[in-house]
């Protein structure tokens, strides 16, 4: 009988929250790249890639890490003195990952190895925020305000939520030792855009270079309170931002996040984030839900030794069940057809899975909806 009521109540807070309106997750592969950083032109590039395979991500780059630059700003600085201690490598929404990574304790940045992986697990956290961005930039003056507003779909962990704002801009070239980029790929024929590029990359295009970040290195305190309401916006409005006259307007884009600040800097996870030009606005972006199938629930999560996985399902619809690791690989699959207007509900054996992070893939004629599973 307790089973019973501990699935009815995972039933009812599921069903709740497939009524409400779901933000589109956004995920945020904060990089780290110098230009005397032989190994950082394959880290763009890895980049790029992720850009092309996840239309949710957004990608920025610290110029910080491994030396300096003459790209590099004062909070790149201090960001990446807190995060990393090489380049290239990147932070995936801030978040410190309970698996082995190719990085250093007691920082959170991780190697280009990791980046893809992670990116596809962040995709599916849940979007407890959207976040729109509202600008007005006058071309004269060459001045910019852009206000970023949060609004909460559910509660969040308890915590100290900030307001961060980044200018960004794309394909930035120069001349000299600032912008030259040292490159270890120039006789690596499976990176055709560094082949035969030279030792030394002169005119080299740097990608998404973090130009401001009038928030500071730690965002905006006191306009998020640390219990927000649902459905009550939140914002912050920077103005007059100037924008020098060697920033290409065309190329810069604003980018805006919501995310924790902690002392620990272990803990400073990003909520969800957002992205415009400068002569644009954008609405924070509203998933469908009646595209996909709904959860009811996954008991117990954490998990040991087994986990059940309930979910509706319509009468006579095919349904399969996937496992994927931390990498991406298929570790367990399951089907079968409903028979009855009710829940199905199936049992995995999770005896010989590795502790750490999975991701349950749902799939049936509603279309395709995944959500976490952790074994301890």
């Amino acid at each position: 009988m307790k089973i019973v009521k501990i699935f009815l109540c995972f039933s009812l807070l599921f069903c709740l929250k497939a009524l409400a309106q779901q933000p589109i997750k956004k995920v945020l592969l904060e990089e780290f790249s110098t230009a005397p950083c032989g190994f950082c032109p394959d880290g763009g590039l890895v980049a790029e890639e992720i850009l092309k395979k996840y239309s949710n991500v957004i990608s920025f780059t610290h110029h910080a890490g491994f030396g300096t630059d003459s790209m590099t700003i004062p909070e790149s600085k201090t960001i990446a003195n807190e995060f990393t201690t090489f380049a290239p490598g990147a932070c995936i929404d801030r978040g410190n990952y309970p698996i082995p990574v190719y990085t250093y304790k007691g920082y959170i940045a991780v190697s280009r190895q990791k980046w893809d992986s992670l990116c596809y697990v962040r995709s599916n956290d849940t979007a407890f925020c959207g976040v729109s961005i509202s600008n007005t930039y006058n071309a004269t003056t060459r001045k910019l305000t852009s206000t970023v507003s949060c609004n909460f779909s559910y509660i969040p962990p308890t915590g100290n939520l900030r307001v961060h704002l980044l200018l960004v801009e794309d394909s930035v070239t120069g001349v000299g030792h600032g912008y030259d980029q040292k490159s270890y790929f120039n006789s690596d024929a499976s990176r055709p855009t560094l082949y035969h590029k030279g030792d030394t990359i002169k005119g080299y295009t740097h990608r998404h270079v973090v130009r401001l970040m009038p928030a500071g290195a730690y965002g905006k305190n006191g306009y998020i309170p640390s219990a927000p309401e649902v459905n009550k916006p939140y914002s912050y409005t920077f103005s007059n931002l100037d924008i020098p006259k060697k920033w290409k307007e065309k190329d810069l884009k604003v980018i805006a996040f919501v995310g924790y600040y902690n002392a620990d800097k272990m803990k400073r996870q990003i909520l969800n984030s957002n992205e415009t030009t400068i002569f644009e606005s954008i609405n924070a972006g509203i998933a469908k839900p009646e595209t996909q199938p709904t959860f009811i629930g996954i008991y117990p999560n954490p998990a040991t030794t087994q986990v059940s996985v309930l979910f509706d399902a319509r009468h006579n619809q095919n349904w399969s069940l996937e496992v994927y690791n931390i990498e991406g690989k298929k570790i367990y699959t399951t089907s079968g057809n409903q028979s009855a207007e009710t829940t199905a509900t199936t049992t995995i054996n999770t005896t010989n899975f590795t502790k750490g992070i999975y991701l349950i893939k749902l799939q049936n004629n509603s279309g395709v909806v995944t959500q976490k599973l952790v074994i301890e």
